[in-house]
């Protein structure tokens, strides 16, 4: 714009309308429209060679009228919703596609023609034909309206988004969280792994010089650690008399302990033999015992460690393994779902009709041949059930002819049976007084590893039931 045409800015204004139609400008004059303050309320730039707005043009907050039309004016300025007073606008024969989203601030304007540009398809069908005033005010509604539920949408999706971010970062917290706790739990079970493991070694260098002296006193003194063996079984059990009271879901360890008895009673005879010799008299059991149980704890404090040491070394190698057979599995999933959604879609659209109608009529094929079905079965019952009842009718009368024939039998046949479950009751009480008489402190051994045994499995499990 020429210093001439500025100086002549105000000579355009005639009451509260600037009118700059008509002028070849390619910019409009925002500062010196600006400077005439509020007495421009109307402002008619059209038929100009305008391409643009400028950013600033937003300073004409005054601005209740505006007339942009028969321009080449692509598009608004992002800002272009601070003209809050705006009435009327004139975008006719320009080429825009959109508005800004700041349109829907425009709650007061009430006149919009947007006629002769390349809009949206959306924005074009919200706009109208604005053939009439009616029209015109119609699409200034419509239009806003349309802004508003977009940037309303806007928001939403970015409160949604903010809401899912906070989410991750909490879920990420609580992840790091659970982590600093496992670290915690891990050194704190290695802390108590490694104490144990203190603890034992100097129990097993304990029970290993308790041993040598049992070597060195095993001519004079075995009788005094077996009878204190038989004290301390006899206090174990009395300490754990108070434990077994008041328990009464046991019965189902009866038929286990049973049979543990007949595996310990064949593992003693088995060890007593060999550490014996082959003697098997009361002097070499009474030497034998203490040497046979230190042995067998010795044994099975090794074979503890070792199974200790291979389950770690077991999880160790196996745990990559196993995430990665994880990740592996839950990617295979993910495909084998889209792969299935894709197959449903194209059955849907080549087969769907096909398959309905299909599925109609084996639906109604099922109907009628589970009729037929009904009654066949029916029919089959009957008979089956005529015959059943006169089949147990017989089994009931040759029941009652037998029965005489099987009482004279049984009465001829139950003193047999008497006097062989006498015979057996005497057998097994010969041997259990024999082996009691002479081997009175093998007995004794298996009598307190027995008692041993049960409360060690009924403390297991109880310590799992609790």
């Amino acid at each position: 714009m020429s210093k001439q045409q500025q100086s002549n800015l105000k000579d355009k204004l005639d009451d509260d309308e600037l009118d700059l139609s008509l002028m070849q400008m390619t910019d409009i004059p925002v500062k010196e429209i600006e400077k005439l303050g509020s007495k421009v309320l109307k402002l008619n730039v059209s038929h100009n060679l305008l391409s643009s707005v400028p950013e600033n043009f937003s300073f004409l907050v005054n601005l209740t009228a505006i007339d942009l039309s028969k321009n080449s004016i692509y598009e608004l300025p992002e800002n272009f919703g601070q003209l809050v007073k705006l009435r009327t606008l004139d975008l006719y024969s320009n080429q825009i596609e959109k508005l800004p989203l700041s349109f829907a601030q425009l709650k007061n304007l009430k006149w919009l023609d947007l006629k002769e540009n390349p809009l949206v398809p959306e924005l074009a069908k919200a706009a109208g034909p604005c053939i009439t005033k009616v029209d015109c005010e119609q699409a200034a509604k419509r239009v806003v309206a349309r802004l508003q539920s977009i940037q309303s949408q806007l928001v939403q999706e970015e409160r949604k988004r903010l809401e899912t971010e906070d989410k991750i970062r909490r879920h990420k917290e609580k992840v790091e969280e659970a982590e600093r706790e496992r670290l915690r739990a891990e050194k704190k079970l290695a802390k108590e792994k490694r104490r144990e493991e203190a603890r034992l070694k100097e129990m097993g260098s304990k029970e290993q010089i308790d041993g040598d002296k049992s070597h060195v006193q095993i001519n004079g003194h075995g009788s005094n650690k077996a009878s204190l063996n038989v004290k301390n079984g006899h206090a174990h059990k009395s300490q754990y008399s108070n434990s077994t009271a008041g328990f009464s879901c046991f019965g189902f360890l009866l038929k286990l302990m049973l049979f543990l008895s007949f595996s310990v009673v064949a593992v003693g005879v088995t060890l007593l033999w060999i550490y014996t010799g082959g003697k098997m008299d009361a002097d070499s059991i009474q030497l034998a015992v203490p040497i046979i149980q230190k042995d067998v704890e010795s044994h099975l404090m090794t074979l503890g460690k070792r199974t200790e040491k291979l389950y770690v070394q077991t999880e160790k190698m196996a745990r990559p393994y196993i995430k990665d057979t994880v990740k592996k599995v839950g990617e295979l999933t993910k495909e084998a779902q889209v792969k299935a959604q894709q197959g449903y879609d194209w059955v849907e659209a080549n087969y769907g009709d096909t398959i309905r109608e299909s599925s109609s009529k084996a639906k109604q094929w099922c109907s009628e041949a589970w009729v037929h079905i009904r009654i066949h079965a029916f029919g089959a019952w009957q008979f089956v059930s005529h015959w059943a009842l006169i089949f147990l009718a017989k089994c009931v009368e040759l029941y009652k002819d037998l029965l005489p024939t099987l009482a004279r039998y049984w009465e001829k046949v139950e003193p047999y049976f008497i006097e062989v479950g006498q015979k057996v009751t005497a057998v097994a009480l010969d041997i259990h007084h024999s082996v009691q008489e002479n081997f009175p402190v093998y007995m004794e051994w298996l009598k307190v590893t027995v008692e041993n045994a049960y409360h060690t499995i009924y403390a297991y499990v109880k310590q799992l039931m609790a």
